[in-house]
C-alpha cells in the first residue's frame, strides 16, 4: 500500500481505522440488506414449522402446518367474502402457533392447536365475534386429518427430521424381514405337527379327544377310533437330524431380536436399539450383534431348504457347519436394520471414525450436523477458515465412490425430503452433512452465500456424475452469487430500490464476532472508488490498486449503509466462490478444460488470421503478362475472344467459421437440416433455404464463440424482417 491511499484502503489493507469517522466506522446493529424483510420470522407464512405426522398418509411422513391449515380451510371456508371470516380466525390461530414455537414450547399440532385456540377465545371472550370464533376454530379442528410433532428451523430440526423418515425406511424393511420370518416359522412348525400326528401318542384317545372342540365331544367314541387308528399303521418320521435342524431353525426365528410385530412400540419390545449418537457405541453394537445376524441368516437359509425338501446334507450340513459372521455378505446385511448416527460435532478423531464406517460399507446412516459453519475469529495460517467445518467429511464421503452423500442446511431439509428418502433407503452407506445454523434464516443464508451449499451424491443412480451428482436446491446455481433486487431507505427516507449480490461477506457480516472486518462509512464519503464485492472479486490485481470493496447493510430503521470489507474477508470470500465453482464442475454446470481448450482454439485462429493478412499485404500485386493469340489458318475467320466477366460482389449467403467451431450442438439442435456438421463434427450451412433467416440469427446469437453470419434474408417476404436484420448486424 502506498503512503497516499485513501482512508477507506487503508482499512480494506490493513485494517486502520484511525482516519475513518469513529461513529460511523463502529456503527453496531447492521443486518445484511437482503435481511429486510425478514425482521420476525414467526409473523411469516412460509413451509415451517413442520409436522412429523404420527401416520404415514399418502407416502408423506412430514408436511408444513400452513399446507394442512389450508387444507382445512378449503373444506370450512366457502371461496369469496362468504368464507372471509372463517379464514382469518383460522390463520389468527395458525399464527398463534407459530408464536408458541418461536416462545420454545414444543410438542404435537393437537396440543398446541388446543392451547392456542383457549387463548384467542380468551382473548375475544363477550366480543361480538366471540361465538363464531368458537363455532370455525371448532370446524378447523374436526377438519384437521393428520396429527405429529411440530418442529420449527432450529439445531433440533435436523435429528428429528431425520429420525422420522428413518422410522418410515426401516418400517417397511422391517414389515418385509418380519414377514418372511414369521412365514417361514409357521410353516417349519406345521412340518414337526405333521410329524407328530405321525407319532403313536397322537393316536392315544385323550389326546384325540383334546383335538376336537368341545361342542362335538359328545359324538365321538375316542377310545373306538383311537383303536382304529392304532390298527393302521404307523406313517414314516422325520429323521432326527432333520428334526433337531428345524426345531434349532425355529428356536433361532423365535428369538431374533432384530425386527418385532408391525405397531409393536420400540420401548414395548425386546428388539435391538438401532439409534445412536457416536460412531463408537453404534459400531461397537454392530460388531457385538454380528454372530446373532449370522445366526439368524442361516437359520432362515436352512428353513427354507427345508420347507422345500430341497435340503441335502451332503452337500449342506458342510456349508453351514463354518457359517459365522465372517461369511455374510453385502445381501445379507441389507435385510437387517440400519444404524442411525445423528452426531454433533465431529472432532477429526470421530471424522476418521466415522469415515473408517463409511468407507467400510457398512449399513450406517450417519448425521454430521455442525452448528457453526464460520468457527470463531482466529486467523489460521495468515487466512480465515470459513466453511471447512462440516464440509470436509461430505468432501471426503464422496471420494470413496460407494457412499449417498447428502449435504445441506437445515432450511434446505424439506426441500430435500425425496432425497434424503433415497439415502435412508438406499442399501449403501449414506451421510447427511447439515448446517443447523442459530435459525431459519441464518440456515438459508449459509445456502444463499455459498458457503455451505446443498448437494447430494447418490452412487445409485447410475453411472457418471451428470448422474449422480445434484446441485438441485441452490439458488441461481449458474451465478457465482445470487443477485436480487431489494427495496431501501436513503438517509432522508426516500424510498429507493437496487440490484444486489449475497456473497460470503454478507453471511459473514451478519455475525457480530466479525463486526471488526467492516467499516460502516458515511454517504458523503461514497465514491467511484468503492465497488460491491462480487464486482471486486472479478478484478485482476493491477485493477484492485485503486477500488474497495464494500457490501449493503441496513439498520433497524431499514436505512441503508455501505460497510467495507477488510481483505482477510475477500480472499476467504476468493477460496468460497472458487469452491463453489469447482462443485459447479463436478456437477457438469462448467467445464475448465474445454473453457482453456476454446480460449487456446480462439488465440490460434485470431494467429492464423493476422498470419494471412501480414503475407496479404506483402505480395506485390502483379499483372498478367498479356499473350499473343495465335494466327488463325487463312481459309478461317476467327472467332471473337469472348470478355472475361468482372468479379462478382461479396455473397450475401450465410456462412461458419467452420474451423473455430466447438461442436457444442446448439445451431444443430436449432434446425439440423439448415446446419450440419462435416467429418470433423465441426458445423457448416448445409442448405440456407431449408430454415428461416429468424433461425439463423437465433443460431448466431446463441453461438458461444461468434462464428455464425447469417447474411441476408433469402425471402424477402419473412415476418419481422426488420427486427431480425438489426439483431443479425453485429454477425454479418
Amino acid at each position: 500500500m502506498s503512503h497516499g491511499a485513501s482512508p477507506l484502503a487503508a482499512f480494506h489493507l490493513i485494517g486502520d481505522r484511525s482516519r475513518l469517522e469513529p461513529e460511523s466506522a463502529q456503527k453496531r446493529g447492521l443486518r445484511p440488506a437482503l435481511y429486510g424483510n425478514f425482521h420476525d420470522l414467526s409473523k411469516l407464512r412460509y413451509h415451517f414449522p413442520l409436522v412429523l405426522l404420527n401416520e404415514t398418509t399418502d407416502g408423506r411422513w412430514a408436511r408444513p402446518l400452513a399446507d394442512i391449515v389450508d387444507e382445512a380451510l378449503r373444506e370450512i371456508a366457502p371461496p369469496g367474502s362468504e368464507g372471509d371470516e372463517a379464514r382469518r380466525q383460522v390463520l389468527a390461530l395458525e399464527q398463534a402457533v407459530r408464536t408458541r414455537l418461536a416462545g420454545g414450547e414444543g410438542g404435537s399440532l393437537s396440543r398446541n392447536w388446543e392451547e392456542a385456540r383457549k387463548e384467542l377465545e380468551k382473548e375475544a371472550e363477550n366480543g361480538p365475534r366471540a361465538e363464531s370464533l368458537a363455532a370455525n376454530l371448532t370446524r378447523a379442528k374436526a377438519a384437521l386429518t393428520v396429527d405429529g410433532e411440530l418442529v420449527d428451523c432450529t439445531p433440533q430440526l435436523a435429528p428429528r427430521l431425520l429420525l422420522r423418515a428413518w422410522r418410515e425406511s426401516e418400517r417397511l424393511k422391517a414389515e418385509k424381514l418380519h414377514r418372511r420370518v414369521t412365514r417361514l416359522q409357521r410353516k417349519l412348525e406345521d412340518i414337526l405337527e405333521v410329524d407328530d400326528m405321525n407319532s403313536p401318542g397322537a393316536r392315544d384317545a385323550a389326546r384325540l379327544e383334546r383335538s376336537v372342540g368341545t361342542a362335538d365331544r359328545t359324538v365321538f367314541d375316542f377310545e373306538e377310533m383311537s383303536r382304529l387308528l392304532r390298527n393302521r399303521g404307523n406313517a414314516p418320521r422325520l429323521p432326527a437330524a432333520r428334526r433337531n435342524r428345524i426345531e434349532a431353525a425355529i428356536e433361532v426365528l423365535r428369538s431374533q431380536r432384530f425386527v418385532a410385530s408391525p405397531g409393536t412400540r420400540e420401548t414395548e419390545s425386546a428388539i435391538h436399539r438401532f439409534r445412536y449418537v457416536d460412531c463408537h457405541q453404534a459400531l461397537a453394537a454392530f460388531r457385538e450383534r454380528l454372530p446373532e445376524v449370522a445366526a439368524l441368516v442361516k437359520a432362515v437359509s436352512i428353513g427354507e431348504l427345508e420347507v422345500q425338501n430341497s435340503y441335502e446334507e451332503a452337500t449342506h450340513d458342510h456349508f453351514f457347519a463354518g457359517f459365522d459372521e465372517h461369511r455374510l455378505g453385502p445381501g445379507d446385511l441389507e435385510q437387517f436394520p440400519s444404524y442411525l448416527v445423528c452426531v454433533e460435532h465431529l472432532d477429526d478423531k470421530g471424522q476418521n471414525v466415522a469415515l473408517d464406517v463409511l468407507r467400510a460399507g457398512l449399513p450406517f446412516k450417519i448425521l454430521a450436523q455442525t452448528d457453526d459453519v464460520l468457527g470463531d475469529a482466529s486467523i489460521a495460517g495468515g487466512q480465515l477458515s470459513f466453511g471447512t467445518q462440516g464440509q470436509q467429511l461430505a468432501r471426503m464421503a464422496m471420494g470413496l465412490d460407494n457412499v449417498f452423500v447428502m449435504q445441506a442446511a437445515a432450511a434446505s431439509l424439506y426441500r430435500m425430503r425425496l432425497a434424503m428418502m433415497e439415502g435412508l433407503s438406499s442399501d449403501r452407506p449414506a451421510l447427511f452433512s447439515v448446517y443447523a445454523g442459530s435459525d431459519y434464516l441464518d440456515a438459508a443464508a449459509a445456502t444463499e452465500s455459498r458457503i455451505f451449499p446443498t448437494f447430494v451424491y447418490n452412487p445409485a443412480a447410475g453411472q457418471g456424475q451428470a448422474v449422480r451428482f445434484s446441485l438441485q436446491g441452490n439458488p441461481q446455481p449458474e451465478s457465482d452469487w445470487p443477485a436480487h433486487h431489494i427495496s431501501f431507505e436513503d438517509a432522508g427516507h426516500t424510498v429507493d430500490s437496487e440490484d444486489t449480490t449475497f456473497t460470503l461477506a454478507d453471511f459473514v457480516a451478519a455475525d457480530a464476532r466479525f463486526a471488526d472486518r467492516f467499516a460502516c462509512i458515511p454517504r458523503a464519503e461514497w465514491s467511484d472508488e468503492l465497488v460491491t464485492v462480487d464486482r471486486f472479486l472479478g478484478l485482476s490485481a493491477s485493477e484492485r490498486a485503486d477500488k474497495v470493496p464494500y457490501i449493503l447493510l441496513i439498520d433497524a430503521d431499514n436505512v441503508l449503509h455501505r460497510a467495507i470489507v477488510d481483505e482477510k474477508l475477500i480472499d476467504a470470500a476468493t477460496r468460497c466462490k472458487d469452491a463453489w465453482r469447482s462443485l459447479r464442475e463436478y456437477g457438469g454446470m462448467e467445464n475448465s478444460h474445454v473453457a482453456v481448450a476454446l480460449t487456446e482454439a480462439e488465440a490460434a485462429w485470431e494467429a492464423e488470421k493476422a498470419e494471412l493478412l501480414a503475407r496479404a499485404r506483402a505480395e506485390p500485386a502483379t499483372e498478367p503478362e498479356p499473350q499473343t493469340p495465335a494466327a488463325a489458318p487463312a481459309d478461317e475467320t476467327p472467332e471473337p475472344v469472348a470478355e472475361e466477366p468482372e468479379a462478382e460482389p461479396a455473397s450475401d449467403d450465410p456462412w461458419i467459421e467452420t474451423i473455430r467451431c466447438t461442436s457444442c450442438n446448439e445451431c444443430i439442435q436449432i434446425n439440423d437440416r439448415m446446419f450440419g456438421y462435416d467429418a470433423d463434427k465441426r458445423a457448416y450451412i448445409n442448405d440456407p433455404d431449408a430454415g428461416t433467416y429468424r433461425q439463423l440469427v437465433e443460431a448466431a446469437e446463441g453461438c458461444q464463440v461468434a462464428i455464425i453470419h447469417p447474411g441476408k434474408p433469402r425471402n424477402p417476404k419473412e415476418p419481422g424482417l426488420e427486427e431480425l436484420q438489426k439483431r443479425a448486424e453485429p454477425f454479418l
